[in-house]
């Protein structure tokens, strides 16, 4: 079986729209362009896809954003991550499953790269977990001699302010 394709765009024109993963999960939902139609597609998964302007990579180059969140490190040949690296402005990029069909991009899109995703490296048939019940719970050893401790403290408080009362009695009557 062979790895899903995450292809990348330049995004031609200016933008700062912002529509990552990040921003969706912090409930941001910008108002996207026709994506399905620059891509020249039936439709398009927009809760798969990424949109961002470079700039918000900071000093870190696309090509490695890609290694750490979407592609292993050895997809991307020294000749695409050239091209990668000197993109500017905007980019998306669009995984293969979030796509109806083939790409086709129109104007507003120019086509950079075609990269397999990562997959995991490793291939198990794991039990079924056990269900068992939930032992009961019991308090710490350290809980139930602060519980046996309340009550001693509480005495020795007494007994100290009633000292305290008699010494002064003393040496008041006195």
């Amino acid at each position: 079986m062979t790895a899903p394709l995450l292809h990348v765009f330049a995004v031609n024109g200016e933008s700062d729209l912002r529509h990552t993963h990040l921003t969706r999960a912090m409930g941001e939902a910008p108002d996207l362009p026709p994506l399905a139609d620059w891509l020249g597609l039936g439709a398009l998964d927009t809760d798969e896809v990424e949109f961002f302007p470079l700039k918000d990579l900071g000093d870190m180059h696309l090509s490695d954003y890609l290694t750490m969140a979407f592609v292993p490190e050895t997809a991307i040949a020294q000749d695409v991550r050239a091209r990668l690296d000197a993109l500017e402005g905007s980019v998306l990029l669009v995984p293969e499953a979030a796509m109806d069909g083939a790409p086709r991009p129109g104007p507003n899109l120019s086509a950079i790269a075609t990269l397999r995703l990562a997959q995991p490296d490793h291939v198990a048939d794991l039990p079924p977990a056990g269900i068992a019940p939930r032992p009961a719970e019991t308090a710490p050893p350290e809980a139930a001699s602060s519980r046996q401790r309340g009550p001693m403290s509480m005495v020795a408080i007494i007994a100290l302010v009633v000292g305290i009362v008699l010494v002064l009695y003393v040496l008041v009557g006195l």
